[in-house]
């Protein structure tokens, strides 16, 4: 087996995929610090998904506490659970110290093997030449990133866009404003004060109801009253009028008269 594969070289292509994947996963990683950096000196609306959430946590936790205790602590804690690709930014950079010690095992097993077979350790050894390549590209790739650096960087520029930036200030700002407005507009009051009052609310729209209904009933029998009233007067002052008639006619047409009625209201 081991034969097959020295035979083949691939420990050697091994060697170069993992060295490759080191040097481009610390490139990666560079191009996302300074991605993140570029969108911190922007103070208006943040264009970057991260600084985004980071914005808005930072004012749900200002509005919410008043006030971020550690800032720092804030954005440290932002920056380890960012996920670029579903891997954190420490993982980007364990992933290239783990293809250079995989290009390092590779190189010394190929090395072993060919020192064992009487080969020399350096003159003619592809493995030894190509785990210091490697080495050497690591190193070259770890000190351009400058990822430790690179963080730093964006902590301190996180830590000004939240502090002094004039949007976030603003927020808390109005946010404030709006809390005063409210609270002196809406007194607090307790669950059991609200209670009494729905309570005593509905005892008056009752009494209220209550009462309507004893002026409307009331209304009803004066109306009645007064209909009756009317009607009575009428009568009476029809009977007067009929009376007067009857007293201006003759002793004989009153007989007359009155006996036509007697008989009309008899039949």
């Amino acid at each position: 087996m081991l034969q097959f594969i020295m035979d083949r070289n691939l420990l050697l292509y091994l060697l170069a995929a993992a060295c490759a994947v080191g040097v481009a996963s610390q490139i990666m990683l560079k191009q996302i610090y300074a991605k993140l950096i570029k969108d911190t000196k922007n103070t208006g609306e943040p264009d970057g998904r991260f600084l985004q959430q980071l914005r808005q946590r930072f004012q749900y936790c200002s509005h919410l506490n008043d006030k971020v205790g550690d800032v720092r602590a804030f954005i440290q804690k932002s920056v380890m659970e960012y996920r670029f690709w579903g891997m954190s930014l420490h993982s980007w950079k364990r992933l290239g110290a783990e293809c250079l010690v995989v290009s390092m095992l590779c190189a010394a097993a190929g090395s072993v093997y060919l020192v064992r077979g009487g080969a020399a350790l350096t003159a003619g050894n592809a493995y030894f030449w190509m785990g210091a390549l490697a080495a050497a590209l690591m190193a070259a790739a770890y000190g351009i990133s400058d990822t430790g650096y690179q963080r730093e960087y964006l902590e301190i520029r996180l830590t000004d866009y939240l502090e002094n930036s004039g949007a976030v200030r603003d927020y808390s700002e109005t946010q404030e404003e709006d809390e005063q407005t409210e609270t002196a507009a809406s007194p607090i009051v307790s669950v059991e004060t609200g209670r009494r009052a729905k309570r005593k609310a509905r005892a008056e729209a009752a009494a209220a109801q209550t009462r309507a209904q004893k002026e409307k009933l009331q209304l009803k029998e004066n109306l009645a009253r007064l209909k009756t009233g009317t009607q009575e007067t009428a009568a009476a002052a029809q009977k007067e009028k009929n009376a007067e008639l009857l007293r201006q006619m003759d002793p004989a047409e009153q007989e007359r008269i009155l006996r036509e009625v007697l008989k009309e209201f008899l039949s």
